[in-house]
């Protein structure tokens, strides 16, 4: 008996049609939904002020990637029922290389559950706090689960080639990931997740 093909999605009608064919809405930019934070300038705020050096030299190398919506040559394809999809470079990727940046909706923060999806993975895969804890609204968090982009299927690993950084464009946070080390050609993207993502006591780490 042959075995099925590998699920694969290289092109970009290839990963539109996967996002839609998933009921997912593919962004190029997150989109805020909480929205007092539209009329918020961060660059004022203390966190920025405090760092504003390191802020600006994150801006001046990757802020045109940003504002190009530059995804690097990546594609998704299945792994196994379990895992489910993982993100896979198409050819090899410097490092610091510029990968992408991580939608998703920006909205109070949900409780997170030990509820695993039908889908594969749990309710807390596709979010990330938001990147500043401010005073005067409640906790933010960019929700990746039902629209975002290529990167809402980067797996955790031990041994992660990816790095989650964030710069601040037009006065907002934009959450971004780069390449830790050279990572070569079909080689899977991995981050990690952070040591309390799995502290909740309802999981077990689960890493590529």
């Amino acid at each position: 008996m042959t075995a099925n093909p590998p699920e694969i999605y290289r092109t970009r009608a290839e990963i539109t049609r996967f996002f839609q064919d998933n009921g997912l809405v593919y962004l190029k930019r997150s989109r805020v939904a909480w929205r007092p934070l539209l009329s918020m300038d961060l660059s004022q705020r203390d966190y920025y002020c405090e760092n504003r050096d390191f802020f600006e030299e994150t801006y001046h190398r990757y802020a045109r990637f940003i504002k190009d919506r530059y995804m690097a040559p990546i594609y998704i394809r299945r792994i196994d029922a379990k895992v489910g999809y993982g993100v896979f470079a198409r050819s090899n990727l410097e490092k610091n290389a510029f990968i992408g940046e991580y939608t998703g909706v920006i909205q109070i923060a949900e409780e997170k559950s030990g509820h695993e999806l039908d889908e594969g993975g749990f309710e807390s895969d596709y979010s990330w706090y938001y990147l500043e804890e401010i005073e005067e609204a409640p906790t933010l968090e960019i929700n990746g689960r039902f629209e975002g982009n290529e990167l809402r299927f980067v797996n955790h690993g031990d041994e992660p080639n990816v790095d989650v950084e964030h710069v601040l464009i037009d006065g907002h946070w934009i959450l971004f990931f780069k390449a830790s080390r050279k990572i070569k050609a079909d080689e899977q993207l991995l981050i990690s997740y952070g040591k309390a993502y799995w502290e909740d006591g309802w999981r077990d780490l689960k890493s590529l």
